[in-house]
């Protein structure tokens, strides 16, 4: 077989002989020194400088197939569409046509049985091939799966297909509707919108109606990006589509509605958590993606530093009292604090949670949904937990008074409990729980520690390339942090790995306070908020900001990351605070 190719290239005069015998006798000491096989089209073409034309043109007439020099109009994508984009993103090849039960695909090695047998078993058809050169065949997935333009092609396509189907309005009847959201073109939009989510490892789905079509935006790394429209042709029996699935009611379009879709993408199951809202051009759908991927859920995965880190995996060891984790919405808290729980739950206790909704399921833990309307709230489910004997409680959000004075108490008498408060920063939460009218010797006797949190992109490791100053950097850096210096940084390109962004995934930036003794008294005391903040300083901790430039001068993320997620308040704080302590020094 070897000798064939080498033949038909001496044949065409494309290479001589005595460089041929060289690359014979360069593959014979490679194969003696058990080096990874190279065959002799490679090495003519990385050794001799052979173009690829040239091999791949010769490797067709040795294999007795045809050569094509150009697929990206040839290509078949009604099969793409078929069998999903994904599934030739990771196959090194592409469908050309579909004749019958015949499917012919590019690809270039003649020799590669493992794809055709996955194209074959796959499409159910007979499979034929076509060579082509790597170039051509990298260039046309480019183009093809560049990801709006492909995106946007493929919904196009189904909503013309849709429209050819008849007017979908509210005359029709309850079971026409359900007999319209079945036909095929709506099926493979609700999954392809689904799909391209997860191959961004979006965390929401936005659905957004207009005068004239309907935007679908996804929420990547905490930002929503729109990726395509669609004609209201096609959202109106789309939104009536996902609510069937998340068991909804779709004759009702006067009042919210919520419900979750079980979905199942290669292998893996994810919830959907749907939730449609009437607006002025229709109902609104955002549809939040959980992923149960327990290691997802491991402390050490979430970014915190080391020094917190072990603060923090002490404190949830401890018997009893409380520890709040705090940010803002989308910020986090969710992940830590069942991080903290995945860390412990194979201890022998008695881990109880209450969660509205309940995110992540896991094995070994009593996980307890709340139901407001059915009486089933955070208090009244925490008073009946109490009488089931547990060691540890998660208390999904902490929002009134009752349900504090619930979890203080059973600070005090024995249990771990866990719970997340909405404040900027870690000591904020002492005012918080004061203006929820909790005593400070209350808070005192139970605090163990409050974790504070943000999440910030993470550079693409591929693309990431060495950041400059620009005045505009500098400018909004004084502006906002003036009394901190900017460390030398990495700033975001993009490339194919990141989907063009320059980001890919986040992680967290924290600051942790570990109630002590003079806190306690101090806290007791009800001393201002401004005081134990500065006590705090005093005895070293860290804040988000000292965090966050950590991260930068590592190069796991950039100042407009850091400048982005940080609050005014978390920047004033910092800036009264350089002031105090300019004051002590004078």
């Amino acid at each position: 077989m070897t000798e064939r190719i080498g033949q038909i290239l001496l044949q065409k005069n494309t290479v001589d002989a005595q460089s041929m015998e060289r690359m014979l006798s360069l593959q014979q000491q490679n194969d003696d020194l058990g080096l990874p096989h190279e065959r002799v089209g490679e090495l003519l073409l990385n050794k001799c400088g052979l173009k690829e034309f040239d091999v791949y043109s010769a490797l067709s007439e040795q294999f007795a197939l045809p050569f094509t020099q150009k697929i990206d109009d040839k290509l078949c994508r009604d099969i793409i569409q078929e069998l999903s984009a994904d599934f030739f993103k990771e196959l090194p090849c592409l469908p050309l046509e579909h004749r019958n039960d015949t499917l012919v695909i590019a690809l270039c090695d003649p020799i590669d049985l493992d794809t055709i047998l996955d194209v074959q078993a796959q499409s159910g058809l007979c499979v034929e091939t076509c060579l082509c050169c790597p170039s051509v065949l990298e260039k046309a997935r480019e183009k093809l799966f560049e990801q709006k333009s492909f995106l946007s092609q493929s919904a196009g396509r189904l909503s013309r297909e849709q429209e050819q189907l008849g007017q979908f309005d509210d005359s029709l009847s309850v079971e026409e509707i359900k007999k319209r959201t079945e036909s095929e073109p709506v099926v493979k939009m609700a999954s392809l919108i689904f799909d391209e989510a997860l191959a961004l490892n979006a965390s929401d789905i936005h659905i957004e109606p207009t005068q004239e079509n309907a935007v679908i935006r996804y929420r990547v790394d905490g930002l929503l990006t729109a990726h395509m429209e669609t004609p209201r042709a096609m959202y109106v029996p789309l939104t009536s589509r996902i609510k069937i699935m998340a068991d909804l009611d779709i004759a009702e379009k006067r009042v919210p509605q919520d419900g979750r879709i079980r979905y199942a993408h290669r292998g893996e199951q994810f919830d959907f958590r749907v939730s449609t809202l009437p607006t002025h051009y229709g109902e609104k759908t955002v549809i939040r993606i959980l992923k149960h991927d327990i290691e997802l859920l491991e402390l050490s995965r979430l970014g915190v530093p080391k020094e917190e880190y072990e603060k923090l995996a002490e404190l949830i060891e401890k018997p009893q009292g409380i520890i709040f984790v705090t940010g803002p919405t989308g910020s986090g808290k969710s992940s830590t604090l069942f991080g903290c729980l995945n860390r412990i739950k194979t201890k022998a206790i008695n881990i109880t949670t209450i969660e509205n909704p309940i995110e992540y399921k896991i094995d070994g833990i009593n996980q307890v949904q709340i139901n407001e309307k059915a009486g089933v709230t955070f208090a009244t489910t925490l008073r009946s937990i109490l009488r089931q004997d547990p060691d540890v409680i998660l208390i999904g959000e902490i929002r009134d008074r009752e349900t504090a004075e619930i979890a203080i108490q059973s600070a005090q008498t024995g249990h771990l409990v866990l719970s997340t408060l909405h404040t900027n920063d870690a000591l904020s939460a002492i005012t918080r729980l004061r203006d929820l009218g909790i005593p400070g010797f209350l808070i005192s006797s139970s605090l163990i520690g409050i974790l504070a949190q943000r999440l910030v992109r993470v550079l693409c490791p591929h693309c990431k390339q060495q950041g400059e100053l620009s005045s505009e950097m500098r400018q909004r850096w004084n502006m906002m942090l003036s009394n901190m210096e900017l460390p030398p940084f990495y700033s975001p390109r993009g490339c194919d790995e990141c989907h063009g962004r320059g980001y890919k995934g986040r992680s967290g930036i924290f600051e942790l306070a570990v109630v002590n003794d003079v806190a306690r008294e101090m806290i007791s005391a009800n001393q201002t908020e401004g005081n134990i903040r500065k006590y705090f300083r005093e005895i070293g901790m860290n804040t988000m900001i000292q965090n966050g430039l950590e991260k930068i001068r590592s190069g796991q993320t950039s100042p407009d990351e850091l400048l982005r997620v940080v609050m005014v308040e978390d920047i004033l704080g910092l800036k009264q605070s350089a002031i105090e302590k300019q004051k002590e020094i004078l």
